[in-house]
């Protein structure tokens, strides 16, 4: 960490002294987050998981989204992006670090909490940040999705177990397509795209979330029905007065394409990791078995909902 903490100041002229860094990163398979300390600033750095040489920014979308939602009251400030002054000019961005309470499960919420959650929503959803993929139906998502693992560069040469899994999505994926054509059009509201229990900091009255990297237009329920499918025990009913009764069918219908997300974004990690994609040192033999059990869990319960 202390390589990391020089190349860091170095390429960097948010800090005037030493960068201190935790010898611990924080978790997570998109990137490596990493809290820090310098001056009177405490942030968290984010790093790619990918050991890819990447051409252009990637944290380029993230910045600008969080620096919009940021003035809303809704996201942490970016305070920086750059690139280390490595080998591969690894890029990475710094944003404030934010103390409050984040819950382990939706269970721990508090009546106060939920509302001020669903307030924080009905805010983000009416937000037009400039730039941001706009998925024009449910198909439109669920096409989406299925191509980070369709053409993933690592799939025609991936070990039996996860050809097992990939078949068993494939076969769910063709029949979730065809019923979201009972959907019909999405009304192109702002979603978060990756709103699970550990992305919600309650603070002072009000509520931040983290990682916008998944931020699109789509449908605003889509986020509802992301907060109770993606925890590993997912959630059938809403906890009281997270929605409202007119709310839960559209909410329940779109939980098949938050499955299909959650399932193809794990395929997606699991595929990178075989292929030798991702920092070797972040997908142990533990985190790969809990992706693996992770997935199968969500294959099961997609099929389930659209038996």
């Amino acid at each position: 960490m202390v390589e990391l903490a020089t190349l860091l100041r170095d390429a960097c002229d948010l800090f005037d002294t030493a960068v201190s860094l935790e010898g611990k990163a924080l978790g997570g398979w998109s990137n490596i987050n990493i809290r820090g300390q310098s001056n009177s600033i405490d942030f968290i750095l984010k790093l790619p998981c990918s050991v890819s040489s990447f051409g252009l920014q990637p944290y380029k979308k993230l910045y600008d989204v969080s620096l919009f939602l940021n003035r809303r009251g809704i996201s942490p400030l970016p305070l920086y992006m750059g690139r280390l002054n490595d080998s591969k000019a690894t890029p990475f961005i710094i944003f404030e670090y934010i103390d409050g309470v984040i819950h382990n499960t939706l269970t721990e919420f508090t009546t106060t909490e939920i509302i001020s959650l669903k307030e924080c929503l009905l805010n983000l959803s009416s937000q037009k940040p400039p730039g941001l993929k706009e998925y024009k139906s449910p198909s439109d998502f669920l096409i989406a999705a299925h191509t980070l693992v369709e053409k993933h560069e690592g799939l025609s040469m991936c070990s039996q177990e996860l050809d097992m899994l990939v078949a068993s999505f494939n076969d769910l994926y063709y029949e979730a397509l065809s019923y979201t054509d009972t959907l019909g059009a999405w009304e192109c509201s702002l979603m978060h795209g990756d709103l699970w229990v550990p992305n919600i900091i309650f603070q002072d009255g009000k509520v931040i979330l983290l990682d916008f990297e998944a931020c699109a237009y789509g449908n605003q329920y889509y986020d509802f029905a992301y907060l109770l499918e993606a925890s590993a025990d997912f959630h059938e009913y809403p906890p009281p007065g997270l929605l409202y009764s007119n709310e839960v069918v559209d909410v329940d219908s779109l939980r098949p394409l938050v499955l299909i997300y959650l399932i193809a974004w794990s395929l997606e990690r699991l595929l990178s990791s075989e292929s030798g994609l991702i920092e070797p040192s972040l997908p142990t033999s533990r985190v790969w078995s809990a992706v693996v059990d992770y997935t199968d869990s969500k294959l099961s319960r997609l099929k389930a909902l659209l038996s």
